[in-house]
């Protein structure tokens, strides 16, 4: 196998990178302060076309493969988790528009989501059904032959309340499968639609700038041609789409191991205790080690899932294990941080503290933990 990186992927990530430092950075601290999306930001990131980084180029996109892209989004999650984490579930739609929609669909919103004049979002949690996406209560039923008049409600939804939000995807139950269960579909929503309302915000703890909240939908009606997608196959085209998301998540926890290295070194270095630097202590030492080597390792094998996904080829496990593995040292690197910076790690002021912040939630988003851990269980024929 090829371990080097193509001209073009070495050029994007050096992009990238110095656009993160230059103006990501500043935007992480007033996300922080403010908690208000960084539509400036998001403006400047899009002119350079990464808005549309893997839509196909006849829709004004970039047609970037997915290994590229995640090369992509290590440099700007290392500077900032939210940002990405936006972008990443602009994309993820994008992405389900451009392999499940209509002519007229694409025609109609993939040009407005490669230039980022729209921010896309993805509905599927709801109060009662997270990890069990097979438990959406949220109905779709027929209006006659002229549409669905959809009802219900949905949770911690990302990017759906900015000024910018629209064309998000909505997942509803459409009636009953044979062998008994719930029959999903995928349906288009304007913001615009009536019957449709932004519900409570929420105070997190962390990824403040990054919109989540309730939806409810009160007899909203779409027209027939808003569907995504095959009508009762919406549940596997969104895990499809998630496969992807997965990968991404793995290099969400890459990012992650990497600022907290970064960060634990530099503070190791420069603080003394008992007359010698913090780095000069084997227990130290130990911790710093730890999260180089899983950096790099993680990283290795999401680039390898991520080319899997780019050639088209089966992927459903390896995406899983990418997840499951990125996040779950990702999480153990920040603990480990913050045991690093001691009492400085308690104070705000410290990067770290924020990484702390952060990192429990990459177990939870895009399938929990636990969940990933069913789905190799039931690839490896348990």
């Amino acid at each position: 196998m090829n371990f080097e990186m193509t001209d073009d992927q070495v050029e994007i990530q050096r992009m990238v990178r110095s656009f993160a430092e230059a103006k990501v950075a500043p935007a992480q601290e007033q996300m922080d302060r403010d908690h208000e999306f960084p539509a400036a930001l998001w403006k400047e990131w899009s002119d350079l076309g990464m808005a549309g980084i893997m839509i196909p180029s006849e829709y004004g996109g970039s047609g970037i493969d997915s290994l590229t892209y995640v090369i992509a989004m290590e440099e700007l999650a290392t500077v900032s988790q939210t940002f990405a984490l936006i972008w990443q579930v602009h994309v993820l739609v994008a992405n389900m528009y451009a392999d499940l929609g209509t002519p007229e669909q694409k025609e109609r919103w993939l040009p407005i989501f490669a230039r980022g004049e729209k921010l896309a979002a993805f509905c599927l949690t709801e109060p009662g059904a997270g990890s069990d996406a097979g438990g959406l209560r949220t109905k779709a039923v027929r209006d006659g032959n002229e549409g669905w008049i959809i009802n219900g409600n949905k949770i911690f939804i990302s990017n759906a309340g900015t000024p910018i939000s629209d064309g998000m995807v909505v997942m509803a139950t459409t009636g009953d499968r044979s062998d008994g269960r719930k029959a999903i579909s995928c349906f288009i929503v304007p913001a615009a639609t009536p019957g449709f309302t932004l519900g409570q915000s929420f105070t997190k703890m962390a990824w403040h700038g990054m919109d989540n909240r309730e939806l409810v939908f009160e007899d909203c009606c779409v027209p027939a041609d808003n569907m995504l997608g095959e009508e009762g196959r919406g549940l596997r085209q969104a895990l499809g789409g998630l496969n992807l998301g997965r990968i991404v998540f793995g290099i969400l926890g890459v990012a992650m191991i990497r600022a907290c290295l970064e960060e634990s070194l530099s503070y190791a270095k420069g603080r003394s205790q008992f007359g010698q630097p913090l780095s000069s202590f084997q227990l130290t030492q130990a911790k710093l080690a730890d999260m180089a080597t899983h950096a790099e390792a993680v990283r290795s094998f999401v680039h390898h899932v991520a080319w899997l996904h780019a050639q088209g080829r089966p992927c459903h496990k390896e995406a899983a294990m990418a997840k499951l593995i990125g996040t779950r040292l990702s999480t153990q690197a920040a603990l480990d941080a913050f045991q690093i910076h001691g009492g400085y790690g308690f104070m705000h002021e410290f990067r770290v503290n924020r990484l702390h912040r952060e990192s429990k939630i990459l177990e939870i988003g895009e399938g929990t933990n636990e969940i990933q851990q069913l789905l190799i269980a039931r690839e490896l024929g348990c």
